[in-house]
């Protein structure tokens, strides 16, 4: 039997082989995240995300010849078929698993894992095939690899030395879009008995006029990458003293990004972060930096624009406060080698230079 087939003008659709990287980006977050009827479902295909989040303003994007006119009510068929096996999926896990995993030595549970992950990227992939069932299916293996990622990352963070930066919990994903989206109010008691609601991060964020960026990429990389500016730099104007203490990185990072799937490792500071600097020299390096971060995390987060990272600069550094986001935006490639040539010549009184040029050379961003 034929199967009805759709097609993407802006490209082909099928499988590639490049969906088995998943599993080697333990760590981080490689799903993008659709939310339908309150819950969170996490999708790894790019093309099955984009197909399923599908609107008005995509979806002349596909066509299929066997339907007169494609529409959000043909693609809402199969996007039900999609949830139904998701769901089905996620709590039959334990039970894919096989009544041996519980018994099997912590090593042997990673490796176990890592083939059943393995077996569903396999499968896992989207080739424009219009079927129901077909599609019920990819629900079912793509919820069995999600909640087996999460597994490897559990383990991954029990072990001694074990970082705390990889640990996700399958239960915190399964929430209501609320949930998801913001943390819960709660309320705190300060010193003086009087208690205060806190706001939570978007909602506060959004008061401010702020912007925070949600990061999907390794989060330890982004937090190596900005440790150089909390040890000296060699600067024209001489060895400059760090630009932040330790504490107020993390503020920074915390006031600048954000992660759904580490919630806990950039947490929004009490005060409002913001920093002078000198100019020049350094003004080149935080724009390398900023750039660097935006080219990690581009790969797995698509949505924020260049400009959001521009405009990030400008909310916590002094030194961009004279300029518009548009105007950081456009010089931002082209100060970033300058920036990089500070760092380099750096080295001798900088101990974290070696570690963000090591990551740079991996993501092949430094030569």
């Amino acid at each position: 039997m034929k199967v009805p087939l759709i097609h993407k003008k802006s490209g082909n659709l099928g499988r590639k082989d490049s969906r088995f990287d998943l599993i080697d980006k333990l760590g981080y977050f490689p799903f993008k995240e659709l939310i339908r009827n309150g819950n969170a479902y996490f999708i790894s295909d790019t093309d099955l995300f984009e197909f399923l989040n599908m609107n008005e303003s995509t979806v002349n994007d596909y066509t299929s010849e066997y339907y007169v006119t494609w529409d959000l009510e043909q693609k809402q068929i199969f996007e039900d078929r999609f949830l139904n096996g998701y769901n089905e999926g996620i709590k039959t896990f334990e039970v894919n698993l096989g009544v041996s995993y519980p018994s099997l030595p912590h090593e042997q549970k990673i490796q176990y894992l890592n083939v059943f992950c393995l077996h569903c990227l396999d499968f896992l992939y989207f080739d424009g095939d219009l079927d129901q069932n077909l599609f019920y299916n990819l629900g079912y293996l793509q919820a069995n690899l999600f909640r087996g990622f999460i597994e490897i990352n559990n383990l991954g963070s029990s072990v001694p030395g074990g970082s705390p930066g990889l640990r996700l919990h399958f239960d915190s994903y399964i929430k209501v879009s609320e949930v998801s989206k913001a943390r819960k109010k709660e309320k705190i008691l300060e010193s003086n008995s009087s208690q205060i609601k806190q706001t939570d991060e978007r909602q506060e964020t959004k008061a401010d006029n702020f912007i925070r960026i949600e990061l999907m990429c390794d989060l330890e990389e982004v937090k190596a990458l900005w440790q150089v500016i909390t040890a000296p730099i060699n600067t024209s104007r001489g060895k400059q003293e760090a630009v932040l203490s330790a504490i107020e990185l993390i503020d920074f990072l915390g006031s600048a990004f954000s992660s759904k799937a580490f919630p806990e490792a950039f947490k929004l500071p009490n005060n409002r972060f913001y920093k002078r600097t000198s100019k020049g020299d350094m003004r080149n390096v935080l724009n390398a930096l900023m750039y660097s971060t935006y080219n990690l995390n581009h790969e797995y987060n698509q949505s924020a624009n260049l400009i959001e990272y521009a405009t990030i600069l400008k909310q916590h550094f002094l030194v961009f406060s004279g300029s518009e986001a548009e105007s950081i935006k456009s010089v931002m490639s082209t100060h970033t080698p300058k920036g990089m040539e500070v760092l380099n010549d750096s080295q001798s009184v900088n101990p974290h230079i070696d570690e963000m040029i090591r990551i740079l050379k991996k993501h092949k961003l430094l030569h």
